[in-house]
């Protein structure tokens, strides 16, 4: 996990790595609803549009192999399309069978407050993070808060994508207006294990 300190505020900016993105969705395994909204955010979402998404909102790409994008009809920057993996779509698919729910309602139908309390804790009820730091031995855990797997998303998609039209594309998935919000509030250092390729390309390792 890297992290560092806000510039301004207390507390710490996080960025999860592959595997500990897994161990926080396994983490709710379950609890469908709980894992659809992590997914959800690993994916880019806010934790404020997580409660508005629907069966509806998600759109199958034109092409012959299986991608889909999920459409944020309600987003801070207004409407825009984020794409999510196609296990994503299939939770949510499985979750809207299972609760009986029509292609209309709401998958993840709590408060944005809630999902954050689901993540990090707070009036009273234990977050996955406290859970998580104490068993893997990692209080860097204690750190995490929703906002931190969009965070998490933004970096790795970054460098993963490793094309002069990054930025550009990344901020329209993720609904950023501004280069230098996103630059200074989201964009962390590489993620390791992008850094151990560089460094064997490079020569460093």
């Amino acid at each position: 996990m890297q992290i560092e300190p806000m510039p301004s505020d207390d507390g710490y900016r996080c960025w999860l790595n592959p595997s500990e993105q897994d161990l926080l969705v396994e983490y709710f395994s379950e609890e469908p609803r709980k894992q659809l909204a992590v997914e959800l955010m690993l994916d880019g979402l806010r934790s404020e549009e997580v409660p508005r998404v629907a069966t509806r909102d998600f759109r199958r790409l034109d092409g012959d192999e299986e991608a889909h994008k999920l459409r944020v009809r309600e987003g801070k920057t207004g409407f825009r399309e984020c794409p999510v993996s196609n296990d994503t779509k299939q939770k949510a698919v499985m979750l809207k069978n299972a609760r009986g729910l029509t292609k209309e309602d709401p998958l993840v139908d709590v408060s944005a407050r809630t999902v954050q309390r689901w993540i990090a804790g707070g009036n009273g009820t234990t977050g996955a993070v406290e859970t998580l730091a104490e068993e893997t031995g990692n209080d860097d855990w204690l750190h995490v808060t929703a906002h931190d797997l969009r965070r998490t998303w933004a970096t790795s998609t970054y460098y993963g994508l490793s094309a002069p039209y990054s930025l550009e594309v990344i901020m329209q998935w993720g609904g950023w207006e501004d280069g230098d919000t996103f630059r200074s509030n989201y964009l962390g250092k590489e993620p390791d294990h992008l850094a151990v390729e560089m460094m064997d390309e490079a020569g460093l390792r």
